[in-house]
Formats: structure tokens, C-alpha cells, sequence
């Protein structure tokens, strides 16, 4: 099974690079899974201009209008299992970055060839804030609300609610240390909430896929609306 990470940071190899490092070795070793991560400071990814392209001109290796880092994106969440999506807190909400990713994803929601395609994957949110009472809830709320439009199955942590929240600085209080650079690597309930997130998304999918196995041409089907 494919687990497909996001890394919604223009900081590359920071706060957000180091808790979703320590969150995919959940899956180290483990011969289930497959994991395929984008940092998306190394790509380059535009706005969705709600041109409506996708709505009647997809082709089956061209899912977009624009042809940018989320051409090499697309092929992955459409084979993936699971999708972990990790975004630093930005004025109290998630990244502009990672804003721009989800945007995006409409063509899962409204394209000709991939309408419904995330339909039924599992879906697990982190944020990393600077101090507390920053915007961490905010921030997975929002990517929750996401998974949700796109028919994906949240993966609810056992520690923690919405998903997987750090701080990086020192205990959320925004004190720091000179020269280290991952101070969210000292926050233990923080990283503990993260690496739940990722157990339970590995869990449910691995049920999920149990359960497809079991029922083959009997599962149900996607209901068309009219």
C-alpha cells in the first residue's frame, strides 16, 4: 500500500521536514507499505485558477491545465492508500503553500476522468506552529475539511483530535536555542501525536484494503447522482 506524504513547508529540511521525517518511520520496516513523500519547496506549484479545464478536458496523463510540480503528484495520490498532509501554521492557518496543493486537488472533485477518485483513501493532518494557541487546530480543521470534500476517510489519532500538532520552539513558548534549527524534535507529545496520526492511517488502511480483498466484485460501488 502506497502512503503519500506532504510536506507544505518552503523551508527545506525544517520544523515541518524533521516532524514529518520522524512521523514516517511509523512505517520503517514495514514491507505493507510504500511511502512516496513531496517536499513542495523543491516544486513548483501554482494556484488553481478555477479555469474549469478539468471539468471536460482531462486526458489520462494530463489531469490539469497547468503543467507544473503537480503533474508528478497527481499519478501518486491516485495509486496511493493513504496521504499524509503536514503544513506549518502561517498568521494563525495553514501555509499558502499548502493552500495551493489543496486547490489542486479539485481535480479529484469536479474532473471528467478523476471525479471521486480520492474517494474512500485515508487522510491524516499535522501543523507545526511557532507557540501554542497559534493556529495548530485551525490549520487541521482546514485540511480535515479538505479530506472531506474529497471523500477521503480521517484517520482521528489516538492522542490528540484533529491530527498531529507540534511546537518548534521551546515548549510552545516561542523561547529558543542557538543553532538548533528543530526544536519541534523537543516537543515528545507533539511527535508522539504525529507518529499516532500516521499508526492509525496505516491501521484503517490496512483494513480497508483487508475488507476489499474479502468482498472483491461484491463492494459497493460509488453512486452516481443525478
Amino acid at each position: 500500500m502506497k502512503i503519500v506524504a506532504i510536506n507544505g513547508s518552503l523551508v527545506p529540511e525544517g520544523n515541518v521536514s524533521a516532524l514529518l521525517d520522524h512521523t514516517l518511520e511509523e512505517f520503517s520496516g514495514d514491507e505493507r507499505f510504500q511511502v512516496v513523500r513531496f517536499d513542495l519547496a523543491g516544486l513548483e506549484i501554482g494556484p488553481c485558477t478555477q479555469c474549469n479545464w478539468c471539468f471536460k478536458e482531462q486526458e489520462p496523463d494530463r489531469l490539469c491545465r497547468q503543467d507544473d510540480g503537480m503533474s508528478s503528484i497527481y499519478p501518486a495520490l491516485l495509486d496511493a492508500a493513504g496521504v499524509l498532509v503536514a503544513s506549518p501554521v502561517h498568521f494563525g492557518r495553514l501555509s499558502g503553500t499548502t493552500a495551493d496543493f489543496i486547490d489542486r486537488l479539485r481535480v479529484f472533485v469536479h474532473g471528467n476522468l478523476t471525479s471521486g477518485a480520492m474517494r474512500n483513501k485515508v487522510a491524516g493532518a499535522l501543523a507545526v506552529a511557532w507557540f501554542r494557541n497559534a493556529g495548530t487546530e485551525l490549520t487541521l480543521v482546514t485540511i480535515n475539511t479538505a479530506f472531506q470534500v474529497l471523500g477521503m476517510i480521517i484517520a482521528p489519532p489516538d492522542l490528540g483530535v484533529l491530527g498531529g500538532a507540534a511546537f518548534s520552539s521551546l515548549d510552545g513558548k516561542g523561547r529558543t536555542i542557538r543553532g538548533d534549527h528543530h526544536l519541534v524534535m523537543t516537543d515528545p507529545i507533539g511527535l508522539a501525536s504525529a507518529r499516532s496520526v500516521a499508526y492509525r492511517v496505516g491501521e484503517i488502511a490496512t483494513l480497508l484494503e483487508a475488507g476489499r480483498m474479502a468482498l472483491g466484485d461484491d463492494a459497493p460501488k460509488q453512486p452516481k447522482l443525478e
